[in-house]
């Protein structure tokens, strides 16, 4: 078995639990409210730049232009085909409230990726992104085998994480824990772990907690 397979069996419950948060669980059941949704597009877009960041830390510290390609086609379809996504919904989905206190309740993702990656480096940077794109492409694939009526632009997001070139992004992450034979597996466990703790915070940051109306799509 290999590095990357065996955090992820020995993360399973881990992995588990960070599905289970309810943005996670309304997603794939087709009851995520509108409102919840106009704020995950918020966070989300905010983090996909701090997402751009750790992977231009990564190219940073590469060696070589072959340890460096995987990461600049990520790049690429962060600024490319996840940007467009965004900005294409600005205005079909509105958020009404305060842009800036909303990304400062989710900031914890961005506070906990930035910092592991400036403090711990390139490694820490590509395990913590591997622990993020592999809860998306698990929750994203059983949401793809659940047939229930959602939001277009939410089931485009779906469908955008499990298609070939996001498969491919996790692949490259994997093949990256995969070889590095420097880190023990306390660290890289640490390190997937305080990830996918801060993605359940962030997306319980999308979830309005104080309202009892029903607004699901």
């Amino acid at each position: 078995m290999t590095r990357s397979a065996e955090l992820t069996a020995r993360q399973h419950r881990n992995l588990a639990a960070a599905q289970r948060v309810r943005f996670i669980t309304d997603s794939i059941d087709g009851t995520l409210r509108d409102d919840d949704f106009r704020r995950y597009l918020v966070i989300e877009e905010a983090f996909v730049l701090t997402a751009v960041r750790i992977l231009g830390l990564v190219v940073a510290e590469s060696t070589s232009l072959d340890d460096a390609t995987d990461h600049v086609t990520s790049l690429s379809n962060l600024v490319g085909e996840q940007r467009e996504y965004f900005a294409g919904l600005r205005e079909q989905f509105p958020y009404d409230g305060d842009v800036d206190e909303l990304i400062e309740s989710s900031s914890v993702l961005s506070n906990y990726a930035l910092g592991l990656a400036r403090k711990d480096g390139r490694a820490a940077a590509l395990v913590a992104m591997f622990a993020a794109e592999t809860l998306y492409l698990s929750w994203c694939r059983a949401a793809m085998d659940k047939s229930v009526d959602r939001e277009s632009a939410l089931q485009e997001w779906i469908e955008m994480h499990t298609r070939p070139a996001f498969v491919a992004q996790v692949d490259a992450l994997a093949r990256e824990v995969d070889a590095m034979d420097e880190v023990d597996d306390a660290t890289l466990d640490a390190w997937f772990v305080g990830m996918l703790a801060a993605e359940m915070e962030f997306h319980d940051a999308a979830i309005t907690h104080d309202s009892g109306v029903d607004k699901r799509h």
